[in-house]
C-alpha cells in the first residue's frame, strides 16, 4: 500500500507540474459554467414566451406544459455537454502516464524496483482519478451553488456529480490503456479520444444494424448510462456498467504491461 501511495504522490506532483492539468481544470469548469447558464438563459426565455401566450394563462401561472422543466432542459443538456468536454480533456491528462516514462527511459528503472506492475498501474490510475475528482468538483461548484440558493432539490446535482465521476473513472482507465500501448503521447491521446468517443454513443452504427443489435449497441453506449445520472436517477445497473468497463480497461492495461515485459 505504501508503494501505491508513493506512486500516487509522484504522479500527482507530475500532473500539477504540467500545464495540462491546469488547462484541463479550467476547461471543464469553464465549459460546465457556460453550458449551465446558457441553458438556463434559454429555459428562462422559453418560460417568458409561454407566459406571454394565452394558452399558458389558461393552465394557470406556475404550471408548465409537459416536457418543460428545469432538469430536462437545463441540467440534462449541461451534464451531457460537459461529458463531451471530458472526452477531450481526460486523454490529455492520461497520455503521458506510461508514454513519458518510456520517453525519459525511466520505465526501465521503475521495473527494476521492488514494485509490481499492478501497483504501478493502480497508482497511476488512482492519481488520475484523484485529479479528476478535483476537476469534477470544481466543475459542479457553480451550478451547485446556484441550485442551493433556490428551493430546488439538490439531488440531481449530486447524481450528476456521481455520474461524472464514474464517467471520468472509465475515461481514465481507457486513457491509461492507450498510454500503455504506445511510446507517443499524441498517439495515446488521439487513440483514447477516438475510442471513448466511439464508445460514448453507438448511434452512428445503428443505421447499419438490425433492431436486435440496436438494443445491444444502445446498452453499450456510455451516454445511455450517463443520462440517468443527469436526470437525477442513480441506477445500480449504470454504476455496475461503469465499474465493469473501468475494470476491463485496467485489466487490459496490466496485460499490455506484462506483454511489454516479455518482449
Amino acid at each position: 500500500m505504501r508503494r501505491v501511495a508513493a506512486i500516487v504522490g509522484k504522479e500527482l506532483v507530475a500532473l500539477f507540474s504540467s500545464p495540462v492539468a491546469y488547462v484541463a481544470l479550467c476547461a471543464v469548469s469553464l465549459a460546465m459554467s457556460v453550458f449551465f447558464f446558457e441553458n438556463l438563459r434559454a429555459f428562462n426565455a422559453q418560460i417568458m414566451l409561454l407566459q406571454s401566450q394565452a394558452a399558458f394563462d389558461e393552465m394557470g401561472m406556475g404550471m408548465l406544459p409537459p416536457g418543460v422543466n428545469l432538469f430536462d432542459q437545463v441540467l440534462v443538456p449541461t451534464a451531457t455537454q460537459t461529458a463531451l468536454v471530458l472526452l477531450g480533456v481526460v486523454p490529455l491528462v492520461t497520455m503521458g502516464m506510461f508514454c513519458e516514462e518510456r520517453t525519459r527511459r525511466t520505465d526501465e528503472i521503475l521495473w527494476t524496483l521492488p514494485v509490481r506492475r499492478s501497483e504501478v498501474a493502480g497508482g497511476k490510475f488512482l492519481a488520475t482519478f484523484v485529479f479528476l475528482v478535483g476537476v469534477v468538483g470544481a466543475a459542479v461548484l457553480l451550478p451547485a451553488v446556484s441550485v442551493a440558493s433556490t428551493r430546488l432539490d439538490p439531488g440531481p446535482i449530486v447524481s450528476v456529480s456521481i455520474g461524472m465521476l464514474l464517467l471520468a473513472c472509465t475515461l481514465a482507465s481507457v486513457g491509461l490503456l492507450c498510454s500503455s500501448l504506445t511510446d507517443n503521447q499524441l498517439v495515446a491521446a488521439l487513440t483514447a479520444f477516438v475510442a471513448t468517443s466511439a464508445l460514448f454513443d453507438f448511434g452512428w452504427l445503428m443505421e447499419f444494424t438490425g433492431d436486435r443489435l440496436d438494443k445491444i449497441l444502445t446498452f453499450l453506449s456510455l451516454v445511455r448510462h450517463f443520462e440517468g445520472f443527469a436526470r437525477g436517477l442513480v441506477s445500480l445497473a449504470d454504476v455496475v456498467y461503469f465499474f465493469a468497463l473501468s475494470l476491463l480497461a485496467f485489466l487490459l492495461t496490466l496485460a499490455a504491461l506484462r506483454l511489454e515485459r516479455i518482449r
